[in-house]
This record gives structure tokens, sequence and C-alpha cells, in this order.
């Protein structure tokens, strides 16, 4: 698949193979069950994964997911990670760490285990993080690697600015949903100014799916969504090919 591309896709949020999330959280599969979900999800059409160190497993795992892809079914994917935030295996927690030193280390470390890179954003941006001269740094690097699009995962406004004033950032990721549409005028910002989008939590981490029809629910998170057109993806994660299924099949009205 191409990047950048135009209109609405679907996109596969991959936190949930790599530790545990959500309203109501579920165990954290094994290696093998992540790689029979990842199978099913590519057998389900799906074609945009997106990851993050700060994930725990889930670049490791995908990562090994990506290496048994012939050539031709690697290109058609389009892989998304982020820098910014990793995970310390030994306390079980996030470590946030903008510093240049960081970035480039992280991003070295996510080539080594995805290979090429297609999307890489800043992950728990800030505008004084966006402004930081090691920030702009390293996402040159990044572009000089071979990342085809870089850009940010924001929940502020004038982080949304900044990033759409400066032609390196190419998107954008932010939270949203029918519930929470704080970051509603980064969309029309975003088309505005010719950036790809990625919303995430359409579901609010799975509170909005506590409905008796749960299919009736997610056709409703994605329809409130859809509802403001964009180039880029809304990002559905979860660790069950049945919810898989249905989310794709919601997204697909």
């Amino acid at each position: 698949m191409s990047v950048p591309w135009t209109g609405l896709q679907f996109g596969l949020g991959l936190l949930e193979i790599g530790r545990a999330w959500g309203f109501k959280p579920s165990p954290v599969p094994d290696d093998e069950q992540a790689k029979e979900f990842l199978n099913g999800a590519y057998e389900a059409g799906v074609r945009i994964f997106d990851t993050a160190p700060s994930y725990a497993w889930s670049e490791i795992r995908f990562g090994a997911f990506l290496r048994q892809l012939t050539a031709e079914q690697r290109d058609s994917l389009v892989v998304a990670t982020k820098f910014g935030e990793s995970w310390d295996f030994e306390t079980n927690q996030p470590v946030l760490d903008h510093s240049y030193d960081a970035l480039r280390t992280s991003l070295d470390e996510s080539f080594r285990r995805l290979g090429r890179i297609d999307i890489l954003q800043v992950h728990r941006s800030t505008p004084e993080v966006l402004r930081a001269p090691g920030t702009i740094k390293a996402l040159e690097a990044a572009k000089a690697a071979g990342v085809q699009v870089v850009g940010a995962s924001v929940k502020d406004l004038e982080s949304v600015e900044i990033a759409c004033t400066n032609e390196l950032f190419q998107i954008l990721q932010i939270p949203y949903n029918r519930r929470n549409q704080a970051m509603r005028p980064a969309i029309a910002r975003a088309r505005e100014t010719g950036r790809l989008l990625f919303t995430n939590r359409p579901f609010g981490e799975g509170e909005l799916l506590q409905a008796e029809d749960r299919n009736q629910a997610i056709r409703e998170c994605f329809a409130a969504i859809q509802a403001t057109p964009f180039d880029g993806a809304i990002l559905a994660g979860t660790r069950s090919v049945e919810h898989l299924k249905q989310n794709l099949a919601g997204f697909r009205g």
C-alpha cells in the first residue's frame, strides 16, 4: 500500500498484543496467540498496522510476524510505529524520553525489530517536544534512513498547529470518538494542510461498546468519526480475531 494515500482506511492498533490496556483489560496473549491473531488480521484484509516501543511486546511480536511474509506481502502493508516512549521490561512500566539520543536509540531498535518503517510518529508529544531541536533532528534522521512519512501523536490543539505549520510533519494521530471530540478541529486542520490523520480510541478504550447490541455500538462509533471525512485511518485495537471482524464490518457500514 502506498504512503501517503487518499481516503479513509481501517487500521489496526497493536497495543493489546503487547500489554494490558483498556476499559476492561484482557489477558496479554503469548507469542503464539499473537502470531495467530496477526495472521488472522492479514487474512481479514487489514493492511495498516500501528505499534510502538512502549506497547511492551507488541513491536517485537509484530516484527516476528513481518519476517514470515513474502516481499510482496510486506509491500502491501503500512507499518507505523513511534518513538519518544519505550518500555522497561524489568519494571513493566513505560519510560518517557524525548532527548535526541533516546529517540535515535529507539529508532535504531525499531528498525532492527520491524525492518522497513513506513510511518514514524513522535509519541506523547507536547508543544515543547515538537519545537525541540533534538526532535526535529531525530525526525530528519528518520527520513534520511528511509522512513516515508513522519509526524506526531498529539492530544492538544497547540501541538496540532505546530505540526501543521512545519512541512517536516506529514501525519498526526489524535484520540477521537463520538464521546470525546475535543480534538475535532485537528481533523479540519489536517485536511486543510494536506496531512494524513490517524484517529485512535474509537471505542473509548472499550467503554463505548458496553451495550446490549455490540455490533450496533461499533457501527455507531465508526459512523461518528466517518461523518467528517479525512485522509488517513481509524485505528481500532483488539487482540481477538472475532472482534476484529466485527470492527471491520462496522467500519464498512
